[in-house]
This record gives C-alpha cells, sequence and structure tokens, in this order.
C-alpha cells in the first residue's frame, strides 16, 4: 500500500506517465498529490481508478462537510480567488478552538495572505490550459496544515528568463523566493501589479515558525525542512509546478503586524491593496 506524503512525493510522480489512469493501492495521500492528481486528470482528459475512498471522493468532488480538509478548488484567473481564499481559510479556522480572539484574527490573516499569494502566482504565470487545483487539511494528531496547489502550467524557468540571466529551473525557484521577485509586467500605483511576495512571504513565514515547503517545477525539486534546502533532478518530472506547504500550530508565531512590518515592506503601503495584503 502507498503511503504518499509531501516528505517522499518524488516518489510517486512517475504515476502520472503515459496517461496513466491505475491509482489503485493507495492508503494515505496528502493535499500535494491529491491537488496533482487533478490538475493531471484534467490536463489528460482521462478517468482515474483507485480503491481509496478518499481519493475517490476528492477527485469526483464528493466533498463532506465538517471535515479537516478542505474541498479542490480550481484556479483559472483571478475572479473569485478571495472568495476561494476565505472558505478555505474557514474551514482550517474552526480547527483551532483554543486561542485567543486575538491569536485568530493574526492567523486566519497568516492564512488568507498565504492562500490568496499562492493562487495569484497561479493565477498570473501558470499559463496552464487546465488552471490550477488547490486544497487545505488540518491535521489534528500532528496539530500541522497543508496547503498545495499545482498547475500543468510553463513553471518557474520560462516565466523568469524573460527578466532574470538564470539556466535552471533551480535557480529560478530559488530566485523566486527573494523579496519583490516577480515576472509580472503588469503595473499598479507604480508598484508592479504582482509584488513578489507571495513565495518570498511563504518562506519567511516558514522559517520563523520551523515549517517545510515543497516546490516542484518541470524536472526539479525543492524541498525546505529544518532550516536547510535540498534540491532534486527528477527522474520523473512533472509538467508545470507544485507548491505545497505545512507549518506546525504549535510554533506559530501570530503576531501578523510585525510580520508585515518587518519583512513585508519597510515603507508605509496602503493595506486595502489586494496586491500587499
Amino acid at each position: 500500500m502507498k503511503n504518499i506524503y509531501m516528505s517522499n512525493i518524488e516518489d510517486y510522480l512517475y504515476m502520472f506517465n503515459s496517461k496513466n489512469d491505475n491509482f489503485s493501492a493507495i492508503n494515505w495521500v496528502e493535499p500535494i498529490f491529491i491537488t496533482m492528481i487533478r490538475a493531471y486528470q484534467n490536463d489528460e482528459q482521462i478517468n482515474i481508478f483507485t480503491d481509496s475512498d478518499y481519493l475517490k471522493n476528492m477527485i469526483e468532488k464528493d466533498y463532506k462537510f465538517n471535515k479537516t480538509y478542505s474541498p479542490i478548488e480550481k484556479v483559472q484567473n483571478r475572479n473569485g480567488l478571495d472568495k476561494i481564499s476565505t472558505h478555505l481559510t474557514e474551514i482550517m479556522l474552526k480547527n483551532f478552538t483554543e486561542l485567543s480572539p486575538a491569536d485568530t484574527r493574526d492567523l486566519k490573516n497568516y492564512l488568507q495572505y498565504l492562500f490568496i499569494e499562492l493562487m495569484n502566482n497561479v493565477a498570473d504565470h501558470a499559463h496552464s490550459s487546465v488552471g490550477g487545483y488547490v486544497m487545505a487539511q488540518y491535521y489534528p494528531r500532528n496539530k500541522k496544515i497543508q496547503f498545495a496547489v499545482a498547475d500543468r502550467g510553463i513553471g518557474f524557468l520560462s516565466n523568469l528568463k524573460l527578466k532574470f540571466y538564470i539556466n535552471t529551473e533551480e535557480e529560478a525557484i530559488i530566485k523566486a523566493l527573494e523579496k519583490g521577485v516577480t515576472a509580472t509586467k503588469q503595473t499598479m500605483y507604480g508598484h508592479e501589479k504582482n509584488a513578489g511576495f507571495g513565495l518570498y512571504a511563504m518562506f519567511e513565514i516558514l522559517k520563523m515558525t520551523g515549517g517545510r515547503f515543497v516546490i516542484i517545477s518541470n524536472n526539479t525539486l525543492i524541498r525546505y525542512q529544518n532550516d536547510s534546502f535540498q534540491s532534486k533532478k527528477l527522474e520523473n518530472p512533472w509538467n508545470g509546478a507544485v507548491v505545497a506547504f505545512e507549518f506546525d500550530e504549535a510554533n506559530i508565531n501570530y503576531d501578523m503586524d510585525y510580520f508585515k512590518r518587518n519583512f513585508l515592506w519597510s515603507e508605509i503601503i496602503n493595506d486595502e491593496d489586494e496586491d500587499y495584503f
């Protein structure tokens, strides 16, 4: 039986090769795999066969309310992303029953910020004919949240090499984690419309909270955990990009105002501008 986690996702990328439709003998899957299988299924236009009731329910959109996981949501453009982000956040927050009102508010801000920024990246940069798929899950036993988004687009290198001198997917992923890096050419009020805070903010929050992430772009996987990076060239490349992160409840620093002041910007920016927060 296959147990598929964010920590071993590269071992199961072979399942997305050559219109494979057999996803049997799966015992456990995390959101990263579920978002990938939905993007793959839509891209290849195939039916998926599995004996995992959980995976089957998610593929068939038979979502059960009052669960610790969200339904799979599709991201095609920026329209409706605020609603999706709010819905995902509400589902996650109902699991945090012992937080103070102030901590609950700040955690809500963290989650909504991360969800909307990572979905904006798909909407603006993926160039994926099937869009992207997102979901989140809270694990009560480990007290952690995992969020994942997967698309079947062009990946990081094709986007960033238009503005930066980079030659590999690994260089592109690392570059995308820097503050203010974006491939967009759109502007709003003199600023680039996508301010390049999405992956940078994710990285800073996860460093601060002892969290983890996996980024896949075509033939390359970058993993961050235990304050260090690991890069892998993939034997079975993924056509597009995947971003998944998780952090533990016990390690979260909930002071969102402190984070915005000290990590996102050093000048006064209108907080109501959706591109900043």
